[in-house]
């Protein structure tokens, strides 16, 4: 038995020998073969260091070159724009910081609009005086000269003359029927409507200039209150930060004060940004470029606390009285009733006196130099009347009356609404002292609960989202007391805006 297993063994042993060929491993690398790999890639090697170099001193050479090369500076842009030249010549002093009332005197003197109105004040003022020439006699004055030459055979019928001398001629309408008078009185009144146009766009330019200074004023006013937020929220931060550190907060905590923390950069640059735009609006609004460097001098005039409700009815009878716009209005309708006038006149006859005269002088040649002079005198009166036109004037004059109609309803629409806009605009004034009261007392709250957040939260008893709200509402009551400040400013302005005057008077202002 122990002798058969030793056979079997053997076999065994026998058969794995054999079959082991089938399961060769790969030949071991010569020594020729390794030596060949590691010169390949030591080549390798070397050729991606000389590239390298290579590169590297291609870029400082480039460098240096762009270093020591001179740069020419960029022309100017030459300006051909007559207008932009005028823009760009408004200037103003960027070591000075401006009030309110330097920059509405800046964009009075800047501003093209106004000139607009002001020259179309000069134009009706030219239409009226030719109205006006109408008043007086019309004189035209003339001189004719001739020369007349006739060749015949027959000497009789021979003859050179000359012929010549001045003559004047005088035409004066003296009767109407109060035609010219009341087409003067048309153009006189377009002469008011034109000032007051003039008026109205002086105060619509003031009231841009004053919202666009309290725009940037407020804007200015939130990047600092955005700056301050930033500062919060990094207290915030350093706070949790801290207690992370000691193992008394969790991980957390940080990552809420941190995100918090970049929120409030966020909305630093977005109020950084405001500014520049709030700028840019205020620079339009005085009439310079916008890439002009100049600031502001904040508001410091102190605000009215409110106006009684009794002088709401004053303040709309002031309206009816001031404002430019009802003002131009009022002479658009007395323009419309003198042409109804004039019209009626164009239907009745008139009556006009002329006269003329006429020095003649005549030099006769085939009469040895024979010389005449004469002088015509003559004089007249005349009555003209259209009997018939084919019912024109009657048209124009019924044209006229419905003119005046529709101007007399402008008038009462447009005084119902003044009526309506200075109520609106004093009950806006008084919300918004109304509500810079509550933001005042909002802020105050909020600024000393952020406080105790903070201390409650350093000494462990208040949580991360605690503290957060409170800072969250720390700079929702900075923001809003900011907003509050400007309507006021706005509102008052509107308010005076609306009664036709640049500022409320302070007697008219009641606590």
């Amino acid at each position: 038995m122990n002798k058969f297993l030793l056979y079997f063994l053997l076999l065994i042993l026998s058969f794995i020998a054999s079959g082991c060929h089938y399961l060769k491993s790969p030949p071991a690398p010569s020594r020729m073969s390794v030596n060949a790999a590691k010169t390949e890639q030591a080549e390798d090697a070397r050729d991606f260091a000389q590239s390298f170099a290579y590169e590297k001193k291609n870029e400082a050479k480039q460098s240096v070159e762009s270093k020591s090369a001179k740069i020419k500076p960029a022309k100017p842009v030459k300006i051909t724009d007559p207008a932009w030249k005028s823009i760009q010549k408004q200037k103003t002093k960027s070591e000075k910081n401006y009030t309110l009332t330097e920059l509405i005197d800046m964009a009075l003197t800047n501003n093209p609009q106004t000139r607009q109105d002001w020259d179309q004040i000069r134009v009706s003022r030219a239409i009226e005086k030719q109205a006006e020439s109408t008043l007086y006699p019309q004189l035209t004055i003339a001189a004719t000269g001739t020369r007349e030459k006739q060749v015949s055979n027959i000497p009789a019928n021979r003859f050179n003359d000359t012929h010549y001398g001045p003559s004047a001629q005088l035409t004066w309408l003296i009767l109407d029927f109060g035609g010219r008078g009341a087409n003067i009185e048309s153009k006189f009144q377009k002469v008011l409507e034109a000032n007051a146009q003039y008026n109205q766009s002086l105060q619509d330019l003031i009231l841009n200039v004053q919202k666009t200074y309290y725009n940037y004023y407020a804007a200015q006013s939130q990047a600092e209150a955005a700056q301050l937020d930033v500062q919060n929220t990094k207290v915030d931060y350093d706070a949790a930060q801290a207690k992370f550190d000691v193992g008394l907060v969790p991980k957390l905590d940080v990552l809420q004060a941190k995100s918090n923390y970049e929120n409030s950069l966020y909305n630093l640059e977005s109020a950084k940004g405001k500014v520049k735009t709030s700028k840019a609006d205020l620079a339009l609004a005085i009439g310079v470029s916008a890439d002009t460097n100049f600031d502001i001098v904040s508001p410091t005039k102190e605000l009215p606390t409110g106006i009684n409700e009794d002088d709401v009815s004053r303040l709309i009878e002031e309206a009816m009285q001031k404002r430019p716009d009802i003002a131009a209005l009022k002479a658009e309708l007395k323009s419309k009733q003198a042409a109804v006038k004039a019209a009626l006149s164009d239907m009745l006859p008139s009556v006009s006196v002329g006269g003329s005269v006429q020095d003649n002088k005549y030099k006769y040649v085939n009469s040895g130099g024979l010389k005449d002079n004469q002088r015509d005198y003559s004089g007249y009166a005349s009555v003209s009347w259209d009997i018939f036109d084919g019912f024109s004037n009657l048209n124009i004059k019924k044209q006229a009356d419905a003119e005046s109609a529709v101007a007399l309803d402008k008038l009462i629409q447009a005084e119902l609404s003044a009526s309506s806009d200075v109520w609106v605009k004093y009950y806006d004034f008084n919300t918004a002292v109304q509500k810079l009261q509550f933001g005042q007392a909002y802020f105050d709250t909020t600024e000393n609960s952020y406080s105790l957040a903070l201390e409650s939260y350093n000494a462990g008893l208040k949580s991360i989202l605690d503290l957060t709200q409170a800072q969250s509402d720390l700079s929702a009551a900075r923001s809003r007391l900011i907003q509050s400040k400007q309507d006021v400013f706005v509102s008052l302005a509107a308010l005076a805006h609306s009664t036709g005057t640049p500022n409320i008077k302070i007697e008219a202002v009641k606590n």
